[in-house]
């Protein structure tokens, strides 16, 4: 058994053996802090129960990030080195910055004489865990996560991009089974993953967290609009590509950014300035993209980073002609650091690369036994709730429910790793009902209001709504894609409200038949293929977990219902009125 963490920005741990993830949980499912950076203690103590292992089973730690990664933005802040570098960055020739000798050099000297590595030892010791460790290169882990667990590994070209990482924003690489040849680097200075993240914090919203939102507002702008194009003309100057680089052209560095930003965008509207930081984003990754395969002449890739979890700039890689094959792993951000440490320890330990499968479902998380489960509705008001116990059958009855317009909470089986719900810790609702978007919005998500649902759709019936020409296998809500006229009336509520575009996950059975069969019940009564699926939490709050978790969202919401595992909880006011309950 091996192990994998993240210590940084939504800290993860990891357990892989005999080729497959046992197990993988972000540590604020558990904590309960959304996001939460640090030392992954409880989540290494859950996977650990979820495989019924003791700590001396640990045959090896991989950790992630030779510099101790980010837990926050204010922790960028408050570096003593990085203000240094900020207040002196129009100082500093450029090409010093960019120097890859200089950032090797800090590297080398720094795992010299740095206390990170007895820092994290001591930390696995108290848990128990006694084993070798070894820590990765940032990029290296993203770049090989992503190869490692694609179909195309035989030879693929990585492109990984993020905000930061041991000091790079980017690489790329060339993987052929199990050697990862790097050809290009990019500086954090010229880290395109960092601008969006202050575009972000400049349009008053969380860096790090909420880039996804700035992504959807930014298309309800019509790129033909004179002020969008304003905009997009400013941007322009900030970056270029220059063969596999890309170069920062501001002067600015981290928050440095925002001073740039009140200087440029002054009386600009907040949408136009979404609109062309997506754009320029776009142009920028695509040259980039485009570039490296002209070079290479690899057309299967392979993208891994937090700037890949952004679902519009997917969909424009997918559709370059010079791709052929697109993986990108799912939920890419640094929370997959965890998965490719743990795949990475155990092939350096001994194990045979061939070995590791490719990347099936991703249900990796947390079940609850039916005591776990009963105990929880201690905290239910009988006056206000109904449960009901359905020995066979739930899936199908809460599939029927969801066509007569209920808006349910799922909780079934293992949670899901990552930020996308995908069925287990889901909320579910009727997609062709508009008027579910107002209620979820305000009374159960409380939510931006221009921000899309997404649907689960069933796999013989993408063809219905999608339009996929490359047949990507778009299982883990990674991609966007432009949708059919059938989707426009039967999704109408789970797509984004201006463009029409959905980011769905298209559900294989064998990955979650359960799921599977509440899909199927529901496009019996309907005729719809597909359901609205969004992520079973509070905004703001981490996706549950947990059983008590699930009670307490459905008492803090006006959710309809909670299918928690054979389990069907309704409130009362509702079932009074339906006497088909």
């Amino acid at each position: 058994m091996y192990l994998g963490i993240h210590d940084g920005h939504t800290a993860t741990a990891c357990l892989f053996k005999d080729g497959k993830i046992i197990a993988c949980i972000s540590e604020e499912r558990i904590n309960r802090i959304k996001e939460w950076g640090g030392f992954p203690e409880l989540a290494i103590r859950e996977i650990l129960k979820i495989a019924n292992i003791s700590p001396s089973d640990i045959k090896a730690v991989g950790i992630a990030s030779i510099f101790p990664p980010i837990r926050s933005v204010e922790e960028i802040e408050a570096h003593v080195l990085k203000k240094i570098i900020k207040n002196s960055i129009n100082f500093i020739p450029k090409g010093l910055i960019r120097s890859k000798n200089l950032r090797n050099l800090f590297l080398e000297i720094y795992e010299k004489f740095s206390s990170r590595e007895n820092y994290l030892k001591s930390k696995l010791e108290a848990l128990g865990i006694k084993s070798k460790i070894k820590i990765y290169n940032h990029h290296y882990i993203h770049a090989f996560t992503s190869h490692i667990l694609s179909k195309t590994r035989e030879e693929n070209l990585i492109i990984t991009l993020d905000g930061s990482g041991d000091l790079l924003s980017g690489t790329i690489s060339i993987g052929r089974k199990n050697e990862i040849i790097r050809i290009s680097e990019i500086s954090n200075y010229d880290s395109i993953g960092e601008f969006y993240m202050r575009i972000t914090q400049f349009l008053g919203m969380k860096p790090l967290s909420h880039e996804y939102k700035v992504m959807g507002l930014s298309a309800y702008v019509d790129e033909n609009d004179k002020y969008s194009k304003e905009i997009y003309e400013i941007f322009k100057t900030f970056f270029e590509v220059n063969d596999l680089k890309i170069l920062n052209k501001t002067g600015a560095y981290k928050s440095s950014y925002l001073n740039l930003f009140k200087k440029k965008l002054i009386n600009k509207r907040f949408d136009y300035i979404a609109f062309a930081s997506q754009k320029l984003l776009e142009e920028v990754v695509l040259e980039l993209v485009k570039n490296a395969i002209r070079k290479t002449k690899i057309r299967n890739v392979v993208l891994g980073g937090g700037v890949f979890m952004n679902v519009k700039l997917n969909n424009k890689i997918l559709m370059l002609d010079e791709v052929e094959n697109l993986f990108i792993m799912p939920s890419c951000s640094d929370e997959s650091l965890a998965v490719g440490c743990a795949i990475k320890c155990a092939i350096d330990d001994g194990f045979d690369f061939d070995k590791v499968q490719y990347l099936e479902d991703i249900y990796w998380g947390s079940s609850y036994s039916k005591d776990e489960i009963e105990k929880a509705f201690e905290e239910l008001n009988e006056n206000e709730f109904e449960v009901k116990y359905i020995a066979d059958g739930i899936d199908e009855f809460v599939g029927e429910l969801i066509s007569e317009n209920y808006i349910i909470a799922r909780f079934n089986g293992r949670m899901e790793f990552g930020a996308r719900a995908l069925g287990n810790r889901s909320i579910l609702a009727n997609p062709s009902n508009l008027e579910v978007i107002t209620k979820i919005n305000k009374a159960i998500k409380q939510r931006d209001f221009w921000m899309p649902f997404a649907p689960t759709i069933l796999y013989e019936d993408q063809d219905k709504y999608i339009i996929n020409p490359k047949n990507y296998e778009a299982y883990y809500m990674i991609m966007a894609f432009f949708t059919k006229q059938e989707a426009h009336k039967d999704l109408k509520s789970a797509l984004h409200q201006y463009d029409l575009s959905a980011r769905p996950q298209i559900l294989v059975e064998k990955h979650n038949p359960s799921y599977y069969k509440l899909i199927k019940r529901f496009k019996e009564k309907t005729g719809i293929g597909g359901i609205l699926n969004t992520s079973f939490n509070l905004h703001g709050e981490p996706i549950v977990m947990s059983p008590k978790d699930a009670i307490y969202t459905l008492k803090n919401s006006k959710l309809d219902g909670l299918a928690i595992d054979n389990y069907l909880i309704l409130r009362k006011k509702l079932k009074s009125n339906n006497k088909s309950l």
